[in-house]
């Protein structure tokens, strides 16, 4: 009777963990299928923080469109109209106005202003928009780089989890068979209860672990539908590379050689070059303003006054008179010397100069966090190929030894701890085997970010 309702819970058990491995297969065989390329794609169309640098882009394009349009003179009109009432002294008619009267008088005029020389800063300051332009395109290659980066983690990583969940429905499997030859085993005598009761740990042991990698492969799954700003109800399979033909093409890398093509194409470093330009251009503008400033200025109007009359005949003139008469053109050089300024400009030049020893450290520091990674890279790549090698070693070897243990086990030369030890140490291994394949992947797409290669698997 106990062996009866142990064999109920079996099977119930057993029913319940199926029906989690037939929804997962269909999580894998959806209706749209993402190969690595497609995410990456996807995520760099869709990605809100791309398109906020570009906007910033956009934002720095202006201010190089202005910085140049400020060399252009400026060209302005003007209307004034104006209505008194009592006294007051009338320019246009060049007299005082007495009584309780209203007086009318307008005016316009025309007016541009240029200025001719101003220590160079206007030309500097082009200059220093235009590599602020250029940062702030690198900026968004910086993103997306980073992006890029995080969607080869999260895919390979999702890729990972689902063969480790492969894995353990085949050590179930294994485990339910046992088990059930066990339970026949112990209905004749063969088997003690203790055998029985170690054969259903390893069932619950095997569900657990796949219960945990199947949760493990749809949140990464999740975070991986979320960097493409995917639904996260779009049912989508992944393209598994061919790992062995992807390890095989894995060579030994140089870290001076990859450190100095990364240098040529991280955009951390070329934002940090352009960011040190600007700096650069900031000591030259801040220097400018010890210079003499010239401007130029020209301008022409006229005006009427309801009082306005002939001197000669005392006779109101009209409005149309009083505009032909009234026009005046005028033009004036003016030319600023700077004497002293409470030290203004020799603060600005000395805090340009700071904010350019800032740039260069915020490079050097750029360079070296990528010489660091480089090399880090580099010799994660060897030790994970390593580690690959003797991961396949070891599976091999706890595969033999626990097919040994098993038919000594079936001939009663071997019990139930023997038995169960050995098949833990078999499916680590193998678990550990999955991992260092891909490791192997995602350690030698490392590098090929780094380099600038394209990423994409190899899937022949």
């Amino acid at each position: 009777m106990v062996l009866h309702m142990d064999m109920k819970r079996f099977y119930y058990s057993a029913v319940v963990f199926t029906g989690l491995l037939l929804g997962t297969n269909d999580l894998v065989r959806g209706q749209q299928v993402v190969g690595v390329a497609d995410a990456i794609r996807m995520t760099l169309e869709r990605n809100v923080q791309i398109k906020q640098a570009e906007l910033n882009k956009d934002l720095a394009a202006q201010d190089v469109f202005q910085a140049k349009s400020n060399l252009y003179p400026n060209l302005n009109a003007g209307i004034t109209q104006r209505l008194n009432y009592g006294f007051f002294f009338d320019q246009v008619a060049g007299q005082p106005i007495n009584g309780n009267q209203w007086t009318n008088s307008a005016g316009g005029s025309i007016s541009s202003s240029v200025n001719l020389f101003k220590g160079f800063q206007q030309v500097n300051q082009i200059k220093a928009t235009k590599s602020q332009l250029e940062s702030a395109a690198t900026q968004v290659e910086k993103i997306k780089n980073d992006l890029v980066l995080n969607v080869l983690i999260t895919y390979l990583d999702a890729i990972t989890n689902y063969e480790l969940f492969t894995a353990s429905e085949g050590q179930l499997k294994l485990s339910q068979q046992q088990y059930k030859l066990d339970s026949i085993q112990f209905a004749v005598g063969n088997k003690t209860i203790a055998d029985i009761a170690k054969s259903k740990n390893q069932v619950a042991t095997d569900q657990l672990n796949g219960v945990n990698l199947q949760n493990s492969y749809q949140l990464s799954l999740l975070t991986l539908k979320q960097l493409m700003e995917m639904s996260p109800e779009t049912e989508i399979s992944l393209v598994r590379p061919n790992v062995e033909f992807s390890i095989l093409k894995v060579e030994n890398n140089n870290a001076v050689e990859v450190y100095e093509t990364a240098l040529r194409y991280q955009p951390d470093i070329k934002k940090a070059a352009w960011d040190k330009d600007v700096a650069a251009k900031q000591i030259e503008i801040a220097k400018g303003g010890y210079y003499p400033s010239l401007d130029f200025n020209v301008s022409y109007g006229t005006n009427y006054s309801s009082e306005g009359i002939d001197y000669l005949t005392r006779q109101r003139l009209s409005f149309n008179e009083q505009l032909g008469r009234n026009k005046a053109l005028g033009t004036t050089l003016n030319l600023t010397v700077p004497i002293f300024n409470n030290n203004q400009n020799k603060v600005n030049v000395a805090k340009a100069k700071i904010g350019f020893k800032q740039a260069e450290a915020s490079e050097q520091l750029a360079k070296n966090n990528l010489n660091k990674a480089v090399n880090q890279a580099v010799l994660d790549v060897n030790s994970a190929k390593q580690r690959y090698s003797s991961a396949t070693v070891a599976f091999e070897s706890a595969e033999t030894a626990f097919k040994a243990t098993k038919e000594r086990y079936d001939i009663g030369m071997a019990n139930s701890l023997e038995l169960f030890t050995s098949q833990t140490e078999r499916n680590k291994a193998e678990f550990d085997l999955i991992q260092a394949k891909y490791n192997v992947i995602f350690r030698s797409k490392i590098i090929d970010y780094y380099v600038g290669n394209p990423i994409q698997f190899d899937n022949n």
